[in-house]
């Protein structure tokens, strides 16, 4: 079941313009995240999903310096191939709209059928985030003279590796 919920988020984020892979391990998605990242710059926020994670690319003073942000996720829903993202400390809100890539890890245990059950599992943390990302894809914006344009507003690439956990 949950093996076909992963699919079904890779087929939805990637029609929404984003890429998904499932990785075999958390191991393994870490590796591709490292693949990924290659040597840019990069912001990787402070999520115990991503501990052991390491990257090549230098950590800038400036975030709006990085290339790539890389993010663990409160939840994620496969049939919008959504990502919920929550502020914490170590974990700013930036990390996912300032560099133009932002690369993510799900488990698959906060992989949600749908939309609404992604809600629903968000309003039951406690504690409750101070706010939260809902990211589908790539940023679009279809602000000047409604041509739709991707990377407007956050990153032009979203890329996301999926692994089962325990």
């Amino acid at each position: 079941m949950k093996r076909e919920l992963a699919e079904l988020f890779r087929d939805r984020l990637a029609a929404a313009g984003g890429l998904a892979e499932l990785a075999a391990s958390h191991d393994e998605a870490l590796s591709l995240i490292r693949h990924w990242s290659g040597d840019r710059p990069v912001l990787v926020d402070d999520h115990p999903d991503l501990k052991g994670l390491e990257v090549a690319g230098a950590r800038p003073a400036d975030p709006w310096d990085a290339e790539v942000g890389i993010t663990g996720v409160l939840g994620a829903a496969a049939d919008t191939g959504t990502l919920a993202l929550g502020p914490a400390p170590g974990r700013p809100r930036g990390t996912a709209v300032l560099p133009g890539t932002h690369l993510a890890v799900v488990p698959l245990s906060r992989l949600y059928a749908d939309y609404a059950e992604l809600i629903a599992a968000l309003g039951r943390l406690d504690p409750m985030p101070s706010g939260m990302q809902l990211v589908t894809g790539p940023s679009r914006s279809g602000d000047i003279e409604s041509a739709m344009i991707q990377g407007m507003h956050g990153p032009r690439a979203v890329r996301v590796a999926v692994y089962p956990d325990a």
